[in-house]
C-alpha cells in the first residue's frame, strides 16, 4: 500500500455479512418454529384420530356385543318354548294313552269277568257238561 493511499473500508463487508448471518438465523428460526408447529399439529391430528377411532371401535364393539347378548336371549327363549312346548306334548300324550290303556284294560277286565260269570252261572246250572 502507498502511503497515500488509506487502507480498504473493510467496516462495510463486516456490517454486511453480519447482517447476512442475522438474517439466515432468522429464516433458520422461523423455519424451526414452523417445523414444531407442523410436527405439533400432527401429532394432535393424529391423536384426534385415534381417540375418534377408539370411540368409534368402543361404540361398534358395545353394539356388537349387545346384539349379541339379545341373540343370545332370544335363542335361549325359543329354546325354553321348545322345551316347553315338547314337554306339554309329550304329557298331553302320555295322559292320552294312559287313559286309552286305562279304558282298554277296564274293557277287557269287564269283558273277562263277565265271561267269567256266564261260565260260572252254566256250570252251576249244568249247562256246560257234554253229553
Amino acid at each position: 500500500m502507498s502511503a497515500n493511499q488509506s487502507p480498504p473500508k473493510t467496516n462495510g463487508w463486516v456490517e454486511s455479512a453480519t447482517n447476512a448471518a442475522n438474517t439466515a438465523g432468522g429464516h433458520v428460526a422461523n423455519a424451526a418454529i414452523a417445523t414444531r408447529d407442523y410436527l405439533a399439529g400432527a401429532a394432535n391430528t393424529t391423536t384426534n384420530t385415534a381417540q375418534q377411532k377408539k370411540e368409534e371401535t368402543s361404540g361398534f364393539l358395545a353394539n356388537t356385543a349387545q346384539t349379541a347378548k339379545e341373540n343370545v336371549a332370544n335363542a335361549a327363549q325359543a329354546t325354553r318354548d321348545y322345551v316347553a312346548g315338547a314337554a306339554n306334548t309329550t304329557t298331553n300324550t302320555a295322559q292320552q294313552k294312559k287313559e286309552e290303556t286305562s279304558e282298554y284294560l277296564t274293557g277287557t277286565n269287564v269283558m273277562n269277568t263277565a265271561h267269567g260269570a256266564v261260565e260260572t252261572v252254566k256250570n252251576a246250572m249244568g249247562m256246560n257238561e257234554k253229553k
